[in-house]
């Protein structure tokens, strides 16, 4: 019998479309199907507080420099002990429970802000200790860069205010001097995320998005138009901006930045979304991306999940094939970010007192590699990880289908397109369109056929195959059912 691809996740799609399925977990879709997506492993020492934000900071010749925000600290990773070394200024900070360090590259700087403190900055070539950024630079939410500027929004003296620096001097903050200015908007709501280009910037408002465009050749030196109304940012964290596009979470669901706006996640994922999380976290929800792989990652608190300012569960978005995936990675977590480790030799890894068939992954991980950025997360002791370890337990599912077009069919069992040495699976039925699922018993795998047995009758079949955890395999895309038509009744 032909091959019955594994479906698209879309929950929120009715039940009786062949090519969705309401459960699918673990994976990373590909072309045509699905990959191993790897579980997390702990690598550096704990912070000393729940981590408030982090940056990945580019330094020079492909070399990267990691650093984390706490309540009170300003931290960077030293890779050679896999430690932390504070960098705070003198005296420290005050971050709020519930806010997050907003960080921005400016050349060799980096400048961040945590909405109640002095704006800081460290010079990446000399990184020793962060400093006030300058006296009269405004406290704000959320720092980026627009062209030769470093502009702040959400001013914690009007929260629909933006402010930016005199040209290519972040740290000149007098208005109307050295092209230096700031903007106020008079609706919109508050000001919830920025992502900034060369040219321009897009502000996402709470009800609705603005678009600046530089204009040096004009005394305005920006000016700023209101794109979508009645439409805006629910989280602040969620905006995510890409090669391919500003990705984020408004009120009703993900979308891709446009005028119109594309909804990414609509009748698929954003009414079940909506639903696995309560309303006060929304704003908490926390993106990130990996570029290596073309995904969007959000991640958020479950309705299950008790662990306050946590993650339980990540949503994942390939726009390069634009399907999604819900991983459930094991692991409560109290970041998502995009890191990279140094480089390491076997020497250096035993330099580090772990013993070589202690590590806490395989020699060819990309976690000893350096380099590309890749997913990173923090656990709830604060440590930093990968997401380069053994894959994690995959699920997939078909959609409900009928093998004989208008009758019943009796199927013997199903053997998966897929390379893994060991799987399992089961098959549901029902007898028509709008009656319950019945399952059969999960079954093994045959080593010597390839067929998972299973012996099922009825006029609808889906298909589930689970993958354990630990088990190596690189691609899975369907299902061969064996199976024979029977009658009508």
């Amino acid at each position: 019998m032909a091959l019955i691809s594994f479906a698209n996740y879309a929950p929120d799609r009715s039940s009786f479309d062949p090519d969705v399925a309401d459960s699918l977990e673990n994976v990373l879709p590909i072309h045509g199907g699905y990959g191993p997506f790897p579980s997390f492993t702990a690598l550096s020492q704990p912070l000393p507080e729940r981590p408030q934000g982090s940056y990945l900071a580019y330094v020079v010749n492909g070399n990267y420099l990691l650093f984390a925000g706490t309540a009170t600290k300003l931290m960077k990773f030293d890779g050679a002990t896999l430690a932390w070394i504070d960098v705070s200024r003198a005296g420290g900070y005050l971050t709020p429970a519930s806010e997050r360090w907003s960080f921005a590259q400016y050349g060799s700087w980096l400048i961040a802000t945590n909405g109640v403190d002095p704006v800081q900055y460290i010079d990446l070539n000399s990184p020793v200790r962060f400093a006030d950024l300058a006296q009269d630079a405004p406290r704000a939410k959320f720092v980026g860069s627009m062209g030769d500027f470093v502009m702040l929004a959400h001013l914690a003296t009007n929260q629909r205010m933006v402010q930016w620096s005199g040209l290519n001097q972040p740290q000149f903050w007098t208005p109307r001097q050295r092209s230096s200015d700031f903007q106020a908007f008079p609706d919109g709501g508050e000001i919830m995320g920025f992502a900034g280009g060369v040219n321009g910037c897009v502000i996402f408002h709470a009800e609705s998005v603005r678009e600046g465009k530089l204009a040096l050749e004009t005394p305005m030196v920006m000016t700023f138009q209101q794109t979508l109304t009645n439409h805006g940012c629910m989280a602040p964290r969620s905006v995510v901006a890409t090669g391919s596009g500003i990705f984020y979470l408004s009120d009703d669901g993900f979308y891709r930045y446009g005028v119109p706006p594309v909804g990414i996640g609509i009748e698929r994922v954003d009414n079940s979304f909506i639903d696995d999380i309560s309303r006060q976290e929304i704003y908490n929800v926390y993106g990130s991306e990996d570029p290596n792989r073309k995904i969007v990652y959000w991640a958020y608190r479950s309705i299950g999940n008790t662990l306050e300012n946590s993650f339980d569960k990540v949503l994942l978005y390939h726009y390069g094939v634009d399907r999604w995936s819900l991983l459930k990675p094991n692991r409560i977590m109290t970041g998502l970010i995009d890191a990279t480790t140094p480089g390491y030799t076997l020497e250096s890894l035993r330099s580090l007192g772990i013993p070589l068939d202690q590590l806490p992954f395989s020699l060819d991980s990309r976690a000893w590699s350096g380099g590309t950025p890749t997913i990173a997360a923090y656990d709830t002791d604060f440590r930093l990880g990968f997401f380069s370890g053994d894959p994690l337990p995959a699920t997939l599912q078909t959609g409900d289908v009928q093998l004989t077009t208008g009758k019943r069919s009796f199927v013997n069992g199903f053997t998966p397109l897929c390379d893994a040495s060991t799987a399992s699976g089961r098959i549901a039925v029902k007898d028509r369109a709008g009656g319950p699922s019945s399952w059969s018993n999960p079954a093994i795998l045959s080593e010597r056929t390839g067929l998972i047995p299973a012996r099922s009758s009825g006029r609808f079949h889906r298909f589930e195959v689970t993958i354990p955890s630990g088990q190596q395999w690189t691609a899975v895309h369907g299902v061969e059912p064996d199976a024979q038509p029977e009658g009508q009744q």
